[in-house]
Protein backbone atom coordinates (compact mmCIF):
# COMPACT_ATOMS: atom_id res chain seq x y z
CA UNK A 1 0.00 0.00 0.00
CA UNK A 2 1.09 3.63 -0.72
CA UNK A 3 0.15 6.17 2.08
CA UNK A 4 -0.98 9.62 2.43
CA UNK A 5 3.01 10.48 3.94
CA UNK A 6 3.98 9.11 0.01
CA UNK A 7 2.01 11.96 -1.85
CA UNK A 8 2.63 14.32 1.47
CA UNK A 9 6.24 13.87 0.61
CA UNK A 10 6.30 14.67 -3.27
CA UNK A 11 3.72 17.52 -2.75
CA UNK A 12 6.04 18.85 -0.07
CA UNK A 13 8.92 18.86 -2.84
CA UNK A 14 6.84 20.03 -5.59
CA UNK A 15 6.43 22.86 -3.06
CA UNK A 16 9.64 23.74 -1.94
CA UNK A 17 10.74 23.38 -6.00
CA UNK A 18 7.99 26.17 -6.80
CA UNK A 19 8.98 28.49 -3.39
CA UNK A 20 12.82 28.13 -5.42
CA UNK A 21 11.81 28.77 -8.79
CA UNK A 22 9.47 31.48 -7.62
CA UNK A 23 12.07 33.17 -6.07
CA UNK A 24 14.49 33.01 -8.92
CA UNK A 25 12.29 34.44 -11.51
CA UNK A 26 11.42 37.02 -8.72
CA UNK A 27 7.59 36.65 -8.12
CA UNK A 28 5.87 39.14 -5.74
CA UNK A 29 5.38 37.92 -2.25
CA UNK A 30 1.49 37.51 -2.27
CA UNK A 31 1.55 35.77 -5.66
CA UNK A 32 4.09 33.06 -4.06
CA UNK A 33 1.89 32.68 -0.96
CA UNK A 34 -1.32 32.39 -3.28
CA UNK A 35 -0.29 29.69 -5.60
CA UNK A 36 1.12 28.13 -2.54
CA UNK A 37 -2.04 28.11 -0.80
CA UNK A 38 -3.41 26.55 -3.99
CA UNK A 39 -0.71 23.69 -4.10
CA UNK A 40 -1.39 22.71 -0.75
CA UNK A 41 -4.63 22.53 -1.77
CA UNK A 42 -3.95 20.24 -4.68
CA UNK A 43 -2.11 18.00 -2.30
CA UNK A 44 -4.86 17.63 0.30
CA UNK A 45 -6.86 17.15 -3.59
CA UNK A 46 -4.59 14.07 -4.09
CA UNK A 47 -4.68 12.88 -0.56
CA UNK A 48 -8.67 12.44 -0.16
CA UNK A 49 -8.90 11.07 -4.03
CA UNK A 50 -6.09 9.12 -5.05
CA UNK A 51 -4.41 7.55 -1.41
CA UNK A 52 -3.94 4.97 0.06
CA UNK A 53 -3.39 3.42 -3.16
CA UNK A 54 -4.23 -0.39 -2.14
CA UNK A 55 -2.25 -2.69 -4.23
CA UNK A 56 -2.31 -6.32 -2.08
CA UNK A 57 -5.49 -6.44 -1.15
CA UNK A 58 -7.97 -6.67 -4.19
CA UNK A 59 -11.19 -4.97 -4.17
CA UNK A 60 -14.20 -7.35 -4.56
CA UNK A 61 -16.96 -6.20 -6.96
CA UNK A 62 -20.29 -8.13 -6.94
CA UNK A 63 -23.36 -7.80 -9.49
CA UNK A 64 -24.58 -5.13 -7.11
CA UNK A 65 -21.30 -3.00 -6.53
CA UNK A 66 -19.51 -1.90 -9.69
CA UNK A 67 -16.37 0.24 -9.71
CA UNK A 68 -17.66 2.81 -12.05
CA UNK A 69 -20.88 4.82 -12.75
CA UNK A 70 -21.49 6.34 -16.25
CA UNK A 71 -25.14 6.92 -15.79
CA UNK A 72 -25.47 11.06 -14.27
CA UNK A 73 -27.32 11.22 -11.27
CA UNK A 74 -27.53 7.84 -10.67
CA UNK A 75 -25.27 7.91 -7.35
CA UNK A 76 -26.18 10.70 -6.06
CA UNK A 77 -30.47 9.52 -6.64
CA UNK A 78 -29.04 6.10 -5.10
CA UNK A 79 -27.31 7.55 -2.49
CA UNK A 80 -30.91 9.15 -0.96
CA UNK A 81 -32.95 6.59 -1.77
CA UNK A 82 -32.61 4.69 1.90
CA UNK A 83 -32.79 8.37 3.49
CA UNK A 84 -30.57 10.88 4.48
CA UNK A 85 -27.63 9.52 5.92
CA UNK A 86 -24.08 10.30 6.76
CA UNK A 87 -23.14 8.62 4.12
CA UNK A 88 -25.15 10.11 1.97
CA UNK A 89 -24.44 13.65 3.13
CA UNK A 90 -20.64 13.26 3.26
CA UNK A 91 -20.56 11.48 -0.50
CA UNK A 92 -22.47 14.60 -1.99
CA UNK A 93 -21.61 17.59 0.08
CA UNK A 94 -18.05 15.95 0.25
CA UNK A 95 -17.26 15.77 -3.55
CA UNK A 96 -19.12 19.78 -3.96
CA UNK A 97 -16.78 21.03 -0.65
CA UNK A 98 -14.00 19.55 -2.17
CA UNK A 99 -13.67 21.65 -5.40
CA UNK A 100 -14.84 24.86 -3.78
CA UNK A 101 -11.21 26.15 -3.40
CA UNK A 102 -10.56 25.42 -6.90
CA UNK A 103 -13.07 27.78 -7.69
CA UNK A 104 -12.32 30.62 -5.70
CA UNK A 105 -7.93 29.83 -6.76
CA UNK A 106 -8.30 29.66 -10.15
CA UNK A 107 -9.39 33.52 -11.18
CA UNK A 108 -7.09 34.65 -8.79
CA UNK A 109 -4.09 32.79 -10.74
CA UNK A 110 -5.08 32.25 -13.86
CA UNK A 111 -6.88 35.02 -16.06
CA UNK A 112 -9.66 33.28 -17.48
CA UNK A 113 -11.74 35.88 -19.17
CA UNK A 114 -15.06 33.47 -20.29
CA UNK A 115 -17.53 31.61 -18.11
CA UNK A 116 -17.25 28.54 -20.79
CA UNK A 117 -13.47 28.56 -20.03
CA UNK A 118 -13.95 29.08 -16.38
CA UNK A 119 -16.14 25.26 -16.85
CA UNK A 120 -13.38 24.45 -19.38
CA UNK A 121 -10.87 24.46 -16.34
CA UNK A 122 -13.33 23.11 -13.37
CA UNK A 123 -14.19 20.30 -16.10
CA UNK A 124 -10.27 19.55 -16.81
CA UNK A 125 -9.45 19.72 -13.16
CA UNK A 126 -12.38 16.70 -11.68
CA UNK A 127 -11.95 14.74 -15.21
CA UNK A 128 -8.27 14.26 -13.91
CA UNK A 129 -9.40 13.36 -10.73
CA UNK A 130 -11.31 10.79 -12.56
CA UNK A 131 -8.76 9.55 -14.93
CA UNK A 132 -6.19 9.33 -12.39
CA UNK A 133 -8.21 7.05 -10.30
CA UNK A 134 -8.76 5.32 -13.37
CA UNK A 135 -5.31 4.90 -14.60
CA UNK A 136 -3.52 4.19 -11.11
CA UNK A 137 -6.33 1.37 -10.63
CA UNK A 138 -5.60 -0.27 -14.10
CA UNK A 139 -1.91 0.04 -13.64
CA UNK A 140 -1.70 -1.76 -10.36
CA UNK A 141 -4.39 -4.20 -11.11
CA UNK A 142 -6.91 -2.97 -8.34
CA UNK A 143 -9.93 -0.50 -9.02
CA UNK A 144 -9.42 0.64 -5.53
CA UNK A 145 -11.39 3.63 -6.54
CA UNK A 146 -14.91 3.84 -7.79
CA UNK A 147 -14.91 6.31 -11.27
CA UNK A 148 -17.96 8.51 -11.26
CA UNK A 149 -19.83 10.50 -13.26
CA UNK A 150 -21.78 12.28 -10.35
CA UNK A 151 -18.39 12.96 -9.01
CA UNK A 152 -17.35 15.34 -12.08
CA UNK A 153 -21.16 16.50 -11.65
CA UNK A 154 -20.76 17.59 -7.94
CA UNK A 155 -17.09 18.67 -8.45
CA UNK A 156 -18.23 20.94 -10.85
CA UNK A 157 -21.16 22.02 -9.06
CA UNK A 158 -18.51 22.96 -6.28
CA UNK A 159 -15.97 25.00 -8.75
CA UNK A 160 -19.03 27.06 -9.81
CA UNK A 161 -19.90 28.07 -6.09
CA UNK A 162 -16.14 28.62 -5.42
CA UNK A 163 -16.38 31.09 -8.28
CA UNK A 164 -19.28 32.40 -7.34
CA UNK A 165 -17.78 33.14 -3.71
CA UNK A 166 -14.68 34.54 -6.02
CA UNK A 167 -17.32 36.76 -7.33
CA UNK A 168 -19.02 38.48 -4.44
CA UNK A 169 -15.01 38.93 -2.40
CA UNK A 170 -14.59 43.20 -2.32
CA UNK A 171 -12.17 43.69 -4.76
CA UNK A 172 -9.94 45.18 -2.37
CA UNK A 173 -9.48 41.82 -0.75
CA UNK A 174 -8.72 39.67 -3.82
CA UNK A 175 -6.08 42.21 -4.83
CA UNK A 176 -4.25 41.57 -1.51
Amino acid sequence: MITYEFAVLIGTLILLAYIVFAIILKRKAKRIIVTCIFIIYLIGVGCLTLFPIVYDDLAEYTDAIMWYNFIPFKTIFGAFKSGVTQTAIIQIFGNILLSVPFGIFAPMLFKIPHWQQKLLIALLFTVSIELMQLIIGLAIGNMYRNIDIDDIILNLLGAFLGYAIFRVIPEKVKKL
